[in-house]
């Protein structure tokens, strides 16, 4: 939690109240044929609902169509039901239903800003802003790169993962069938169980199913090795690598790794964009969508467990390097690996691990830290080394006994997969993934025009509107239509608020400027503010009044002008009680 505090100069403040007399001019005007508008709206579905139930003819049964009511406003309910299968792409599973709803949350750091203002002597104005920061699912990504305080870097380690609707385009409706518009709104979502799901293998290790969820975390490796062999050749395993017992020496700083930047790739099916290619002592590196480094291999990337193809290269027809050594060298000091040089790709940094590994450094809470074989390990930094650092020898993955299938990186034999997802504490950048389904038989009733053994929307003769409804549950017209007027109704007054509203703000913005020059001795900038409200108030409502008054008499005369009439009459007859009320007491 942090608190910034600026202040805003007199002369600041009412420049910017002029500038909004503009938009307040705006606002107030645009209040003003909506409002007309919305009335009109509503008096015309009133009339096309009224229509609508003069017409309708409620059909018997839908197992048979009735040829008589082709083109007829027509009521039915029954079973709706659908023999399609909706498939889902990213975890490869298909099940029947209407629809199909992955939804995606991502577990990220959330800003929160709580602000208050103080007027100062002389017409100045004070805000002091809080920040702070929680941890919470959230439905999109949030760029931390926007955050006022520095420590709370958000990632996403599943980026492939997005929220999708999938919808039926076949059912039926006893002997009828419905329209891609009526299959949409047919509702009754459940969740999927998980145990219907079967995690993909590129995912191994990194989710876990837990309730309805299935929680994704960051990749294990979370870097990549230079090479990964794709032929057959058993080789030997290969001795670790012992650290060194003394900081590196003088004479090999400049041996830290190389880094350089230069063209691009595109490979579209991580993303459509291109991707700029880093070097890392000749090895070209991108950046991937979870923020992880991983190698250029031959002509491919490997992401996610899977090789990827580079579709191009641009400029030319390979990378374009110009090589260069970081001056201003700064070490990560980790326990048991050493002091080692942090190198940027893309303004992330890593460091390199004596097995070659790029190890990707976070921050957290103004603390960094390392992943290095799937454990978060502290990180101090420093510009000079003070820890006993390993020699640097490049290792090569030992090749796996047996045939290599194209694009799956190779395992290990009794390599151990370590989760990197506890759905009980996620870490920042975890993603979960849940799943709902409109099961594929379910009741309805409908309102449409019969077309055929099909439906469309109703148009009235009169004003131009359609009707298609659709309920779920056997419901009689009466009722289908009933709801449809309240609506309406609600809808309307809806509108009816949001062009009061819009003309009330407008107003506040024009009278702006007379608080501010108020504000030089700011409690009488505050009564004159006050007041601004309240001339606002009645103006936007009076005029929001006659607004409405008017598109009555517009849209249907026959009812507004015996209510004007009967309203004049009224005052009339108030104003001729009080007069005759008043004389006998001058009288006296």
């Amino acid at each position: 939690m942090s608190t910034e505090t600026t202040t805003t100069s007199w002369s600041e403040r009412l420049g910017s109240s002029f500038k909004g007399v503009l938009v307040g001019i705006g606002l107030f005007i645009a209040g003003i044929p909506l409002l007309f508008w919305n009335e009109g709206n509503y008096v015309k579905t009133q009339k096309t609902l009224e229509e609508g139930e003069a017409a309708c003819v409620s059909l018997p049964s839908t197992e048979t169509v009735d040829s008589a009511n082709q083109g007829n406003l027509v009521h039915a309910s029954g079973t709706a039901t659908t023999e399609d299968e909706l498939t889902d792409d990213l975890f490869n599973f298909s099940v029947k239903g209407f629809k199909l709803v992955r939804k995606v949350e991502y577990y990220q750091w959330d800003e929160r800003k709580q602000t208050s203002t103080k007027k100062n002597v002389g017409g100045s104005e004070t805000t002091t802003t809080t920040y702070s920061y929680s941890k919470k699912w959230v439905n999109k990504p949030i760029d931390s790169g926007a955050f006022h305080d520095p420590g709370h870097d958000n990632f996403n380690f599943y980026p492939e993962a997005t929220k999708a609707d999938l919808y039926a385009t076949n059912a039926t409706f006893g002997a009828f069938r419905l329209t891609e518009g009526q299959i949409k709104r047919i509702s009754g979502e459940a969740a999927v169980p998980t145990s219907e799901i079967t995690i993909p293998a590129g995912l191994a290790g990194r989710a876990v199913a837990s309730g309805n969820y299935i929680y994704v975390g960051r990749d294990a490796a979370y870097g990549m090795q230079p090479q990964y062999p794709t032929t057959v050749q058993p080789v030997a395993p290969v001795a670790p690598v012992a650290p060194a017992v003394q900081p590196i020496p003088a004479d090999r700083v400049m041996m830290m790794p190389v880094v350089a930047n230069g063209g691009f790739v595109t490979v579209p099916s991580i993303q459509q964009t291109r991707i700029a290619v880093s070097t890392v002592d000749g090895v070209p590196f991108i950046i991937t969508p979870d923020g992880n480094a991983a190698a250029v291999i031959g002509n491919s990337v490997m992401y996610n467990g899977t090789m990827h193809p580079v579709a191009q290269t641009t400029p030319g027809n390979g990378f374009v390097y110009n090589p260069g050594a970081e001056n201003n060298i700064i070490y990560a000091n980790i326990a048991n690996y050493g002091s080692l040089p942090i190198l940027k790709v893309e303004n992330k940094e890593f460091v390199r691990l004596p097995d070659g590994t790029l190890a990707r450094i976070f921050s957290e809470n103004g603390a960094r830290q390392v992943c290095v074989n799937g454990v978060f390990q502290s990180v101090t930094i420093g510009r000079t080394a003070t820890l006993p650092a390993p020699v640097y020898t490049p290792v090569v993955q030992p090749a796996m006994p047996g045939p290599v299938q194209p694009g799956v990186m190779p395992v290990q034999p009794g390599m151990p997969v370590q989760l990197t997802v506890n759905p009980s504490a996620p870490q920042i950048g975890d993603v979960r993934i849940s799943w709902f389904l409109v099961a594929p038989s379910q009741t309805i009733s409908i309102i449409a025009q019969q077309n055929n053994d099909t439906f469309a929307p109703y148009v009235s003769k009169e004003t131009g509107k359609s009707i298609d409804l659709l309920s779920m549950g056997e419901k009689p017209a009466a009722v289908m239509f009933s709801d449809a007027h309240s609506a309406n109704s609600m809808m309307t007054w809806l509108i009816r608020f949001g062009g009061w509203l819009a003309m009330f703000i407008g107003l506040n913005m024009v009278f702006k400027p007379l608080s501010v020059l108020g504000d030089v001795i700011p409690f009488i900038g505050s009564i004159i503010g006050f007041g601004s409200k309240i001339i606002s108030f009645v103006i936007a409502t009076v005029v929001a009044l006659v607004v409405i008054s008017i598109a009555w008499l517009f849209y249907r005369p026959l009812i507004a002008i015996p209510l004007l009439l009967a309203a004049v009459g009224l005052i009339v007859w108030l104003k001729m009680r009080k007069k005759k009320e008043s004389a006998p007491a001058e009288a006296q």
